[in-house]
């Protein structure tokens, strides 16, 4: 079979043999491939074209197809970016895997931590590191970055924990929503990563070597630890949001029960000021003291309203 480099445009072909013999063995990198370089993999390999199109979709989900020696992988990777107000979103995007007898070829969007992690254990490692390491590695750094930015978003929710102790604005609210959707997409993508590499514990080529299939086993328990702690934060997410709900109906309820308290207040005197300035016949109307008497009542039940609505707490 020819070297794919030299029929798609686009590749990146990394020789893994690094000892006096050449194995043959290489991986292949396509980032960000258009839908005809993927054609032309797919016819390449002589396969169906939605194996490779299907990694374009970023809604993917984890899978694992196998047929002959071939398998190919599609996986969820973190991705951190930054946003126009300066602020991180988290997302998960698909990273494609296909993997031969002699060659390895990952397929992403962009250029993705989780792969140049890998190909810098590649670089240091002075052996001839098998495909089925470079498998094993994908997963345990699929794992370490995953954990990674959980850390993060773990420091976000801290961060808006305390800013919702001085402030409630609705930035607070929208950050909390993001984050929780983040987490969401985390969750749904390490379930899949988790089926699918103890899928790829069952398979042939990787049943060769005990030492992959136990750091692939390694990888899995890293996968379940960061589940864990997507659903943890998830958790801790959703109950601030309800807690940060409580406080605002709390404040509100506050803020109406001072306003009517208020108003109750100040609606007495002008009670009776409105109606002894109607243009009609009222009681006292004639009575030089009328006016003071009339006034200081007023103002004396307004003071007794106050102490009663202080003495509750109203105001």
């Amino acid at each position: 079979m020819n070297t794919i480099g030299n029929e798609v445009s686009g590749a990146r072909i990394i020789p893994i043999s690094k000892g006096m013999q050449d194995y043959g063995r290489h991986w292949t990198q396509m980032v960000a491939p258009d839908a005809e370089q993927l054609i032309q993999l797919a016819q390449h390999y002589q396969l169906s074209e939605d194996f490779f199109l299907d990694v374009l979709d970023p809604n993917e989900r984890s899978s694992l197809h196998h047929e002959g020696d071939l398998s190919f992988l599609i996986l969820r990777a973190p991705l951190v970016s930054q946003q126009s107000d300066g602020r991180e979103s988290y997302e998960t995007v698909p990273l494609g895997v296909l993997l031969l007898s002699t060659e390895l070829v990952t397929i992403t969007w962009q250029e993705l931590p989780v792969v140049d992690q890998v190909l810098q254990h590649l670089q240091k490692q002075t052996g001839d590191p098998r495909l089925r390491w470079l498998i094993a590695e994908i997963f345990q750094s699929l794992a370490q970055h995953f954990l990674r930015v959980l850390k993060q978003i773990n420091r976000d929710i801290r961060a808006i924990e305390m800013e919702l102790r001085e402030s409630q604005s609705n930035e607070d609210f929208f950050r909390m929503l993001t984050l929780q959707k983040a987490l969401t997409l985390f969750s749904s993508a390490l379930r899949g990563n988790i089926t699918t590499a103890q899928k790829v514990l069952q398979l042939p080529q990787m049943q060769i070597d005990e030492a992959d299939a136990e750091e692939i086993a390694d990888a899995i328990v890293d996968l379940q630890q960061a589940r864990e702690m997507t659903d943890l934060y998830g958790s801790t997410i959703t109950n601030l949001m309800d807690a940060y709900i409580g406080v605002l109906q709390n404040n509100i309820s506050n803020t109406l029960k001072i306003v009517t308290g208020w108003t109750v207040i100040i609606a007495i005197p002008m009670t009776v000021a409105t109606i002894y300035g109607m243009n009609v016949p009222l009681p006292m109307q004639t009575w030089h003291y009328a006016t003071p008497v009339l006034l200081g009542s007023a103002f004396l039940l307004a003071g007794l309203a106050f102490a009663f609505f202080h003495r509750n707490d109203w105001i």
